[in-house]
């Protein structure tokens, strides 16, 4: 019998502010937000205030996030 565990999915909204060039994230289910120089730099933040908020929240199950660009 094999048991396929489900990991929870974050959506994750990543803009670039084209006035300061900077990426703007946000979490909306968990209020999670961070900002970054980089894109690379703004899923790894993201990464991180997502764990904190979900630990905060009471869900310490692992996530995947959803990375929405706008």
């Amino acid at each position: 019998m094999s048991t396929t565990i489900q990991k929870k999915a974050y959506a994750v909204v990543i803009t670039k502010d084209l006035e300061d060039g900077v990426f703007i994230g946000r979490c909306d289910e968990l209020h999670a937000n961070s900002q970054a120089d980089s894109f690379g730099e703004i899923v790894e933040n993201m990464k991180e205030a997502v764990e904190l908020a979900a630990e905060v929240s009471g869900d310490t199950t692992d996530f995947n996030l959803l990375i929405i660009e706008q």
